[in-house]
Parts: C-alpha cells; sequence; structure tokens
C-alpha cells in the first residue's frame, strides 16, 4: 500500500496521470491500476472520476495528507541514517538566480557542500521554487521573501538583498533629472505577477518616485543587457551589476543612489528534517549578502 500510496501522491502533485506516469516511468493503464488497488484497499473513492482536472473526494484528501506526510518521515529517515553512518547526505535546493550567484562566487562556499552532500540544485522564480518545497520536491528554497506562505511551510531564515537602480552613463543626466520631478521613466520592470515588481515600486514611491515601465521581463539577464543598449533604467541586485559599475558601463541613478533592500527568505516544509550542510548554506547565504550589502554602501563603490 505504501507504494500506491507515494504513486497516488504523485499523481495529485503532477496534476494528471500523463505527467505523473511519465515522472514515475510508468504506463499510465498501470498506474491507473495502481489508483484503482488503493481506493479498493482503502475501501472508498479518492477521486471525482470523470471530470477533469483531477479532483479529490474527501478521503483523497486524507490519502493524499497522509501519503506527505510518509514521504517526509521517510525522507527524514534516510537524512537521520546517513549523518548517523557519517554518509552524503542526498539533498535538493532550490534558488532564484541572484542567489545561485552569490553562492558559487565562493568556492569554499561549494566545496563545504560538495564534500558533505549529493546536491540537486534548481535555479528557478520564487512561485515555482515554493510550489516544488510544498510538494517536497525541493527540500529548502531561497526566495523572494514577500510571499504569503502555506501553512505547511517554515521559514527558517530571513535576510536581505541589495539592488541598486543602473542604467548606461549616457542616460544618467536625464533620468537624475526626472527623479528630481518625482519620476522614473524608461524603466525596465520585472513582470507584472512579481513580487520583486511590487517590492521595487514601493520602495521608489518611498523616495517619491513613480517609475514609468515601458518593458516587462522574467530574466534580470535580459533586463541588465537592455541596460546596457542604452534601453533603459533596471533595478538589478548588486552582484551581478558590480563590474559594470566598477569599470563604468553602467552607473547607478539618483542622488543619493536608488537602493532596494529585497528580502530572501529560506523555506523548507514545517515537518522536514534538513541535512547539516544544508543548514550550513543557509547561514552562508545570509553571510555573503550581508557582506555584499556592506560593499554596496561603502563609499566609491556607486
Amino acid at each position: 500500500m505504501e507504494d500506491r500510496l507515494r504513486k497516488f501522491v504523485r499523481l495529485i502533485d503532477a496534476g494528471s496521470f500523463t505527467k505523473a506516469s511519465q515522472e514515475l516511468h510508468l504506463s499510465q493503464p498501470a498506474l491507473s491500476v495502481a489508483i484503482a488497488k488503493l481506493e479498493r484497499e482503502l475501501h472508498t473513492p479518492l477521486l471525482v472520476h470523470g471530470v477533469r482536472p483531477l479532483a479529490l473526494t474527501t478521503a483523497g484528501k486524507l490519502a493524499y495528507a497522509a501519503g506527505k506526510e510518509l514521504q517526509v518521515k521517510t525522507s527524514n529517515l534516510k537524512t537521520q541514517l546517513a549523518e548517523l553512518a557519517q554518509q552524503k547526505v542526498v539533498v535538493s535546493v532550490g534558488m532564484i538566480d541572484s542567489v545561485a550567484s552569490v553562492l558559487f562566487t565562493s568556492s569554499k562556499s561549494v566545496d563545504e557542500l560538495e564534500h558533505s552532500a549529493a546536491v540537486s540544485l534548481v535555479v528557478d522564480n520564487s512561485r515555482n521554487l515554493l510550489q516544488a518545497v510544498e510538494k517536497n520536491a525541493l527540500d529548502l528554497a531561497f526566495v523572494t521573501g514577500q510571499h504569503q506562505y502555506a501553512s505547511s511551510l517554515e521559514v527558517l531564515r530571513s535576510t536581505f538583498e541589495s539592488m541598486v537602480v543602473v542604467c548606461h552613463p549616457a542616460l544618467r543626466t536625464e533620468l537624475n533629472r526626472a527623479i528630481e520631478a518625482g519620476t522614473l521613466p524608461r524603466f525596465i520592470s520585472y513582470d507584472q505577477a512579481s513580487a520583486t515588481r511590487r517590492l521595487v515600486a514601493e520602495a521608489l514611491e518611498q523616495r517619491g518616485v513613480t517609475a514609468e515601465p515601458t518593458f516587462y521581463s522574467t530574466s534580470p539577464e535580459v533586463m541588465l543587457r537592455m541596460a546596457l543598449l542604452q534601453k533603459g533604467v533596471v533595478a538589478l541586485p548588486y552582484l551581478p551589476v558590480r563590474d559594470y559599475l566598477l569599470d563604468g558601463s553602467l552607473v547607478a541613478v539618483g542622488e543619493p543612489p536608488l537602493i532596494v533592500s529585497r528580502p530572501v527568505a529560506a523555506v523548507k516544509r514545517r515537518d522536514m528534517l534538513l541535512a547539516a550542510p544544508l543548514m550550513r548554506t543557509v547561514d552562508q547565504v545570509a553571510r555573503l549578502l550581508t557582506n555584499l550589502g556592506s560593499e554596496l554602501s561603502e563609499p566609491g563603490e556607486q
């Protein structure tokens, strides 16, 4: 039954028989047989049959919750046994791209993690990462810290990432004049559903500046390239733009420069036991982000 319960959980998390069977490396008929057998064993329907998308009966919701609990307990046991035997633990961690960049600037951090764990790393947006943690597809995720978290999730640690508003030097005079008038034209913004977009807009408004977006993107790399091509002004994490600020390819906008502190949270399932290497990674990321923030605030870095 435990194996069929695991398949049932995977089915619900995947959202369809087609996707779940691919993830489980099973044929769809074989998965259907397993779910039907589980329903017979539990003497109750688990799915509302004949409807799309998949819908759970009340009993199905209870079975799903039990399956998730079993999944987490099994994972916790494996972690404890591996650490007891001083073996490498298997961990999966997700992070937004800027946190990944920060972590992998430190060879020491990477070496320590690699030495003590077999790591699966996912870089994605915060929305997808949080969903993966909820589904137990990730042990831990570093996300932008402006979300309504599900009750099953727990914030281990919160810190801040410094973002700086930058543009090509040819645009600085024009944009600084606009800022004095309370506007920021030619603004390259994060996509409209992004928590970071809202955060940046609120931070600018606190400085008395209203951004006027002309372009939206989900890719910080694309936004950076557009700034380098004199297409507008953008708020980006400090690390990706640091070298461009130092060599003069980009300049900070505003007097004093417009700086945004973006919350970053390390999030896990509330019932998940994190392996020691991941706990150390949480501390390392917080320390590296703090150091970058201090560097940005020092004279001459802007």
